[in-house]
């Protein structure tokens, strides 16, 4: 025999359910969920995830734009390392024991895959503010009109307006304070490319109309003569934000870019076309001459754009395939 049930009858049934799932959850001591989020894996766990590192750190910068007292019981980072240690990933996976000559720490610094043609990295505020200033402060008492290396056919005259920024060389030893150490051992960190194979710094100055035609850091044997070491990639540090102008103009970037240079009066001047990169103080960007199996990535064609407002200040680092500066690894 079935038994029948009214539609008011159904109605007080559900009513009753919802009021005892109410009294339930309010009982001190059960574990309560969070609106919003998940408890198990998922779009939406990795999601929250995402929004742990990179949450905070947008408040930390909002804060320091506006200069608002910070939120009690709020915390705010200041560092991409901080915001990792946040989220308790490296006490998941703390640091494993290292061999005889390896670090018993992690280096952590976001990265964004700019280019494949030619490989362009950017590493977001690689240096702080205050190291930027301190090493902008050391190397302006040194600067000298930029020199430019010759090819075999080339005369003085023919590269005067080719390189108009002024600059200097500086190398850890030219700083007491141990900046410039800092940084070379925090790339070193980070690309695997030892500190010995790394030039000293060329620290420049681009003023008010000032720039770099494009060129390539590699010196070609055919325009150069032999060579006993190239300079398989370059990190530029950008020491200082430009008001207008001073991008880093990457001409031939692109899969298909090489083209570019098959047409007749191609201008090595121009800003126009391929990628260009606007400084940001802090900023550390690096791109490879050559190829993962040592010959010459033509796309690596670059140069810096005049300065319309404001100054430029940028360090450049270049990485040799060899040893330059002993002890050698």
């Amino acid at each position: 025999m079935s038994r029948g049930y009214t539609t008011s009858t159904l109605l007080c049934f559900c009513a009753l359910s919802f009021i005892f799932g109410r009294f339930v959850q309010e009982i001190p001591g059960l574990p309560q969920t969070k609106s919003g989020f998940t408890q198990s894996g998922g779009a939406a766990s990795k999601t929250s995830r995402r929004q742990a590192i990179e949450k905070p750190v947008q408040q930390a910068q909002s804060h320091h734009q506006s200069g608002k007292p910070q939120a009690p019981g709020k915390k705010l980072f200041t560092s991409f390392e901080e915001a990792v240690a946040a989220t308790e990933a490296l006490l998941r996976a703390p640091p494993v024991k290292p061999a005889h000559t390896g670090n018993e720490f992690y280096s952590s610094q976001p990265l964004q895959i700019i280019s494949w043609y030619p490989r362009i990295i950017l590493f977001p505020g690689f240096i702080d503010e205050q190291r930027c200033a301190h090493f902008v402060k050391l190397a302006k008492a040194r600067l000298a009109p930029s020199a430019l290396a010759m090819r075999k056919t080339e005369e003085d005259q023919e590269t005067e307006d080719v390189r108009t920024s002024q600059g200097t060389f500086m190398s850890r030893h030219d700083d007491l304070e141990g900046v410039i150490s800092w940084i070379e051992e925090k790339a070193a960190q980070l690309t695997g490319l030892p500190v010995s194979h790394g030039e000293p710094f060329n620290v420049l100055r681009y003023q008010l109309g000032q720039h770099y035609d494009s060129h390539y850091d590699i010196f070609e044997p055919e325009s150069y003569g032999p060579q006993s070491s190239q300079r398989m990639a370059t990190i530029l540090f950008y020491l200082s934000d430009v008001e207008e102008g001073g991008d880093t103009i990457f001409p031939l970037e692109g899969r298909y870019g090489q083209e570019r240079l098959k047409g007749t009066g191609f201008n090595y001047k121009s800003c126009e076309g391929g990628y260009r990169y606007k400084p940001r103080r802090g900023d550390a960007l690096m791109f490879y001459s050559m190829h993962p199996n040592g010959t010459f990535d033509k796309h690596a064609l670059h140069g810096g754009c005049p300065v319309i407002k404001g100054e430029k200040w940028v360090a450049t680092k270049w990485i040799r395939d060899k040893c330059f500066s002993p002890p050698c690894m």
